[in-house]
């Protein structure tokens, strides 16, 4: 099965759960890494604002999907897409975290996740094409005829 079949067959139990189900995951994610940094005694405030920043910049992401959703009567697949991305990457963050702490981690679902954490990494060829649009440098003013 492909991601996209995947994405537009997916949806959340309920439209709470799209919201809360990433907050969850980042709580956790934040207590396993505060927990790891603990016990290897290498707490770092500057480290913890960045994840912090990076938490409210995809609960951000998740809300604007949520509001262009509804405001523009947008299929529902859509936010569900943001937020189960952004629950696949907490995912892998807690499950490094907690490999980390020493949990052992069976090596089928080691393997799974480098594999996820691959199909989730923004291809080069995605990168440029986007930089290509941000400075594509054709005139778009509008033409006086």
């Amino acid at each position: 099965m492909e991601w996209n079949e995947i994405i537009e067959n997916f949806h959340f139990a309920n439209g709470m759960w799209v919201v809360l189900l990433p907050c969850l995951l980042m709580v956790a994610d934040i207590v396993t890494g505060f927990t790891n940094a603990w016990a290897k005694k290498e707490i770092k405030s500057e480290i913890m604002r960045s994840g912090l920043a990076k938490k409210v910049g995809e609960l951000f992401a998740i809300l604007i999907g949520e509001m262009f959703t509804v405001a523009m009567n947008l299929p529902l697949y859509i936010v569900d897409a943001i937020s189960l991305y952004i629950c696949f990457m907490e995912l892998i963050s807690n499950i490094e975290n907690i490999k980390k702490l020493g949990v052992p981690i069976p090596g089928k679902v080691d393997d799974e996740i480098d594999h996820l954490k691959d199909e989730l990494k923004p291809r080069e060829d995605d990168v440029l094409s986007i930089e290509h649009s941000a400075t594509d440098d054709r005139d778009l003013s509008p033409k006086d005829e």
